[in-house]
């Protein structure tokens, strides 16, 4: 039996927020902000799970000077492969300064003053507090919140446009049913159970709910974000590695790892590929006990990480490997296909991971600060418009007939009884995306044989889910998700023969002007992709002397 058709919560709402990280939290927050009732409804506890709330992040707050803009704009416009818009950066930028220090306001603290060049004098609070008083603030606005709640699939009505989702409360054991006018998703990207630092809710669960409703994604070839992490360890801080001197297993220096003063993840994936790697951080003035200080007061997990071990990560070699971030720190995600962050799916719009930031960072992320300025901008344009689309339907909203359109997973397709084992198939894809040889450097043949794979992974999903507990229901769930984001991220890198941004193939080594496009990618049983157009030109870079901080 389907354990979402047993009796449960039922709730009316003019918004449902899904996802529980800042940009869900926002997007809440600016939905409360346009008078709409709001529920959100996260699959952990609300300030305290998913990638945000175990690290720390600074949003690229900026005044409107068009000489401190650009350099955040061109900072990797050109590794992004010129996909990202100048437009979307500056309304980024401009909901970004008017939303993001009003967390310190909220919280008690004083807002760090501008210093002379117009910038903040800050990065940002760590993780875990901003989502605290985050939380405070969004049930300080009347929203509710679903705590330990993952949502299943999306509701639509019989017009196809989504009128809310149905989950699986864990704690109370029965399901929850939240008709709305109107959903946003920003349920967080997809890491594939990696173990990479705080990333083990971002399962593709939204990409695959959003693709089953007739939604569509974008720049998924875009997906191939390793992080270094030590071996040890699951804390994926890579700031730090600008510090660090590399070594092979006989203590040789290994030159050519880093690049302008970054760590380079391909020339580690290729050493990796050879044998194991140690780093100690003792560079650019690491060495000094002042600044050891304030590196352990920066980001304390890091450091914890060493003391449990009994390593001193300034004076020892430790060993380090790579992790996969996927989409949470890559690009791909949920097409976004107007200005209001609206999908291609009426009443279901996107925002955070769970959403493509191919808008403002093209084909290259990893930064912390691009990542949050798109989670605040595309959280507070989503909640608004999501309140404004509630608004238009008026009592029609609540009058709407509503189905569930989850299918694999939570149902089977077969007419056997045969069941599927979901701890097998995450493996099974696991086997595919995280070898550094099939990801990271990719080829055709390799992307044809781990497709072949993939979808023999698919069709075994098909079979009928575990659902004795609430537990085996959410990874039957799950393990689908990660074999259709895989599946989606592989076809669409299929297409892209060229290399750009971190998509990789060493069949196509160089960057085609004639594939400066977006890839739109869909389907489920059978996949497709086709290019959509970058709507504005390459933007020139200003010289130098126009971009110049000026005290």
């Amino acid at each position: 039996m389907n354990k979402l058709n047993e009796p449960g919560l039922e709730i009316n709402a003019d918004v449902l927020v899904i996802g529980g990280g800042p940009a869900a939290s926002w997007a809440a927050l600016a939905a409360a902000e346009r008078g709409a009732k709001v529920v959100i409804a996260d699959k952990g506890y609300l300030g305290a799970s998913g990638a945000f709330a175990a690290s720390t992040s600074g949003a690229k707050v900026i005044p409107p000077i068009k000489e401190l803009r650009d350099p955040v704009k061109f900072e990797r416009y050109a590794l992004g492969g010129h996909l990202a818009q100048h437009s979307w950066w500056d309304r980024l930028l401009d909901v970004t300064f008017e939303k993001a220090p009003k967390i310190y306001e909220w919280g008690g603290y004083e807002t760090p003053p501008y210093n002379t060049n117009g910038r903040p004098a800050y990065r940002g609070l760590q993780g875990c507090e901003t989502m605290r008083i985050m939380r405070k603030q969004v049930k300080k606005a009347g929203v509710q919140i679903l705590d330990h709640s993952p949502a299943l699939e999306l509701l639509v009505d019989d017009e196809g446009a989504v009128s809310g989702a149905r989950g699986f409360q864990r704690q109370e054991n029965r399901p929850w049913t939240v008709k709305a006018a109107a959903v946003v998703m920003a349920s967080g990207g997809c890491a594939w159970l990696s173990k990479a630092l705080g990333c083990n809710t971002n399962t593709g669960d939204g990409l695959l709910m959003a693709v089953e409703a007739g939604g569509e994604l974008s720049s998924m070839e875009f997906s191939a974000h390793y992080v270094p992490a030590p071996k040890h360890s699951s804390v994926t801080k890579s700031a730090y590695y600008r510090f660090a001197s590399f070594y092979d297993e006989s203590g040789k220096v290994l030159d050519g790892l880093t690049k302008n003063g970054h760590r380079s993840t391909s020339a580690i994936a290729k050493e990796l590929l050879k044998g194991k790697v140690y780093v100690t951080l003792n560079q650019n003035g690491a060495d000094n006990p002042d600044m050891q200080k304030l590196l352990r007061l920066q980001q304390p997990n890091f450091m914890n990480a060493f003391d449990k071990i009994g390593v001193d990560p300034f004076t020892e070699k430790w060993e380090i490997t790579l992790l996969l971030e996927g989409t949470v720190r890559g690009v791909g995600g949920i097409r976004i296909a107007n200005k209001d962050c609206g999908t291609t799916v009426p009443g279901l719009f996107a925002a955070g991971d769970a959403a493509t930031r191919e808008l403002n960072c093209g084909g290259f992320t990893g930064g912390a600060g691009p990542n949050m300025t798109w989670a605040i901008g595309s959280g507070n344009i989503a909640g608004w418009a999501a309140a404004d689309h509630a608004r238009s339907l008026g009592q029609k909203a609540t009058e709407r007939n509503v189905r569930g359109v989850g299918r694999t997973g939570l149902v089977s397709s077969t007419e056997t009884d045969a069941t599927y084992d979901a701890n097998a198939v995450v493996k099974g894809v696991q086997e595919e995306i995280f070898p550094l040889d099939k990801n990271i450097f990719r080829t055709e043949k390799g992307l044809l044989d781990s497709l072949a794979k993939l979808n023999q992974l698919w069709s075994e999903v098909q079979k009928n889910p575990v659902q004795g507990t609430a537990q085996e229901l959410q990874r039957s769930r799950e393990a689908v998700g990660l074999v259709a984001a895989a599946r989606w991220a592989y076809f669409a890198g299929l297409e892209r023969k060229e290399t750009r941004g971190m998509h990789k193939r060493l069949d196509y080594p160089q960057l085609d002007p004639n594939q400066r496009h977006y890839l739109a990618v869909g389907g489920l049983d059978k996949l497709w992709t086709r290019p959509v157009p970058v709507p504005e030109a390459v933007v020139p870079q200003p010289a130098k002397e126009e971009v110049a901080v000026h005290a």
